[in-house]
């Protein structure tokens, strides 16, 4: 199903530029070479386009596996968005309150702070849920809100703002910057260019450890148990033993942790400060996205969150190449998330003739007829 929404979309995508007069061959050749670095034919630097993608990449994966793990428990966190801007905001005043402090020691408190203050985010929308029942993708979405609402209150006249008349915060100390995967130094030419125009940095592997910490949990513990059967049936799990309320708080809390920690490696290892830019920030949104196509696993998340790091990577050499506006990538993500949650796929693929078959259910029977099944039955040997 994801590999045919991914398809349907890309369909629908030409034809639409098809239709407003554009190339569609020639929009995707150049969001294939903005994306993967592959068919550049205007002198793009494939390594470049590669590490671009990567950057946008880290933040999807953490976020993706924020928004899975409380849908595996029957929960909408639409607020990925809200618990990634606390986590920025924590990662920011930390690091520049305690800029002096050497890396060993100051890096793993912004991280920490950042997974810390997302998931006191999240607990505000999953104690509501298990004490009142208040529906969580309401409270999440407000949520966001007011946290877009803080980061400019922050920046824009508060105590985080850098200087009157500009829109940022002051920088982070030394000690709180991830490194990045090649030296940061000019003098050094790699793929052509300066090593230090490649930003991928160390929070990939963070990503990826939270991805895998993501599949253990769910599979491996039995709070992953408790989880996939509060998911499953409220009731059942309730009656298994399971306390439906605890699990639904804790489950909101480490949703929000993941969240938190993907705004902590955002400032970390990319901005370094907290700028107007994360205001229109759109991270948590595609999150749900990316937990949708990976269908919630956590192998699934990281190439669904490989594909549309790709799109936003290659929107701007699309735009700059073949003459179409960058916005198309908007379009293609709402057009995948639409045919998954429609499952426009597995409606056409019954109705195609060979490839599947509507589901025939056996005639209705009587109440009593597994009874009289086996009062007819013949008695057992002895």
């Amino acid at each position: 199903m994801p590999l045919g929404s991914v398809l349907l979309a890309f369909v629908i995508g030409g034809l639409l530029v098809a239709a407003t007069g554009g190339n569609p061959f020639s929009a995707y050749a150049a969001l294939l070479c903005g994306g993967f670095g592959i068919a550049c034919a205007n002198g793009e630097n494939p390594a470049l386009q590669i590490s671009n993608t990567i950057v946008f990449i880290i933040p999807l994966i953490t976020t993706g596996v924020a928004v899975a793990l409380p849908f595996r428990a029957g929960l909408f966190n639409i607020g990925a968005e809200g618990q990634l801007l606390a986590g920025s905001v924590a990662c920011t005043a930390i690091g520049i309150k305690f800029s002096s402090l050497p890396s060993p020691i100051l890096l793993p408190m912004v991280l920490i702070g950042g997974m810390v203050a997302g998931a006191l985010w999240a607990s505000v929308a999953g104690i509501l849920k298990a004490t009142i029942g208040a529906h969580e993708v309401v409270t999440t979405i407000m949520m966001n809100y007011v946290a877009q609402w803080f980061v400019r209150f922050l920046i824009i006249g508060g105590p985080l703002q850098l200087a009157p008349g500009t829109s940022k915060s002051s920088p982070i100390g030394a000690g709180a910057r991830l490194a990045t995967v090649l030296p940061n130094d000019n003098s050094l030419i790699i793929f052509g260019l300066p090593a230090s125009v490649f930003r991928v940095h160390t929070g990939l592997l963070i990503a990826l450890a939270a991805a895998t910490a993501f599949a253990f949990l769910l599979w491996r513990t039995s709070l992953g148990y408790e989880i996939r059967a509060v998911g499953q049936s409220q009731k059942a799990a309730r009656y298994a033993g399971v306390s439906v309320r605890r699990t639904i708080i804790v489950t909101m809390l480490i949703a929000g942790a993941f969240s938190g920690l993907a705004g902590a490696i955002e400032i970390a290892g990319v901005d370094h400060n907290l700028t107007d830019k994360y205001f229109t920030d759109t991270t948590g949104f595609d999150a749900i996205a990316v937990a949708l196509l990976g269908l919630g696993s956590a192998v699934g998340i990281v190439l669904a969150a490989v594909l549309f790091g790709a799109l936003h990577a290659g929107g701007s050499i699309m735009q700059a190449d073949a003459n179409i506006s960058g916005n198309l990538v908007f379009i293609l993500q709402a057009l995948i998330l639409f045919s998954i949650a429609a499952n426009f796929v597995g409606a056409i693929r019954q109705r195609i003739p060979g490839l599947g078959r509507p589901t025939v259910l056996p005639p209705e029977m009587p109440p009593a007829a597994p009874l009289m099944t086996e009062a007819a039955a013949p008695p057992p040997e002895t």
